[in-house]
């Protein structure tokens, strides 16, 4: 018994005509009644009644019916699994970030120069918590978030207790963001007491979690404006920083391209080399060829930009 006449079968029932069934399975009709005669040898039972009137099924034939169909099915099934696997570009890569366009960018730079025919890439924005929660589940190849002098100790505690793995890509300087005619813009280094009386635009967790995974450079003077406008995404605060005297505070990184044109950034006084940059990545994953280029074009970039 073969997967061929077991097919052939299920034609003839769905034509009921032999004729009509090796026309869509494709094959001469004489070999397809040869083979339907030598399975119902093989079983010992008529499958079809031969009529003037064409084939018709027998009640031996309908419960052998019955029970090849999930055979058949299941052999489907089969087929559907490997033909999606071999479908699958060989080049597979997930990246998960905090909101910096400066990943972005590594990554559209990575990509862009590298000769590969298939790919599936997926880039991931997301507030801290999630974005180490997504790498410890194995979700994503690599993941970016930051500590701070306040956030260390805890972050990579929670690290640890995640089995997720990390290290240092850069030390940067918090700088305050704003658009570009706000009435500070003037000044090169801006204290918090400058700052204290604007609004102060921040990303919103979607999960109310401690202050450690803010997205944001965060201190108590940072913590107690009284002015504050929360956010979901990069775009909207983009368009919030534009147009009103808002700020917000990060890495001073406007990448030309990915961020907004009508912002500056300014150095956050007293604070030189705040924000520590970390990649990480699940203790149960290797740590790439891939991932080694993609943290040392992020590096070089910020390394650009600071220059």
């Amino acid at each position: 018994m073969t997967f061929q006449q077991l097919e052939a079968v299920v034609n003839i029932l769905k034509f009921g005509s032999i004729n009509k069934a090796a026309q869509n399975i494709f094959i001469a009709q004489p070999y397809l009644s040869k083979i339907i005669k030598e399975l119902e040898i093989e079983l010992g039972i008529n499958i079809f009644k031969r009529t003037t009137k064409g084939m018709i099924i027998t009640e031996e034939g309908k419960e052998f019916i019955s029970n090849i169909m999930p055979i058949l099915e299941q052999k489907k099934l089969v087929l559907s699994i490997y033909s999606r696997k071999n479908s699958i570009p060989s080049f597979n890569f997930s990246i998960c970030t905090q909101r910096y366009s400066f990943v972005i960018k590594s990554f559209v730079d990575f990509f862009k120069n590298e000769n590969i025919d298939k790919y599936r890439l997926h880039i991931k924005e997301m507030g801290m918590y999630d974005v180490i929660n997504e790498i410890a589940a194995q979700k994503s190849n690599l993941g970016i978030i930051f500590t701070t002098p306040f956030t260390e100790k805890f972050i990579e505690k929670f690290l640890h207790s995640k089995d997720v793995i990390f290290g240092t890509i850069v030390h940067i300087t918090p700088c305050i963001f704003f658009r570009k005619d706000h009435p500070l813009n003037s000044l090169n280094d801006i204290t918090f007491n400058q700052i204290q009386k604007y609004p102060f635009a921040s990303f919103e967790e979607q999960t109310p979690l401690s202050i450690e995974f803010a997205e944001e450079f965060l201190t108590n003077d940072l913590i107690n404006i009284k002015k504050r406008i929360f956010v979901t995404d990069r775009g909207t605060m983009i368009n919030i920083l534009t147009n009103t005297n808002a700020f917000s505070i990060g890495t001073g990184i406007l990448t030309s391209g990915y961020a907004g044109s009508e912002l500056v950034s300014k150095p956050l006084y007293k604070y030189k080399n705040a924000i520590s940059l970390l990649w990480i990545v699940s203790n149960n994953s290797s740590i790439t060829p891939t991932t080694k280029i993609i943290i040392d074009k992020i590096s070089r970039l910020i390394s650009a930009y600071s220059e």
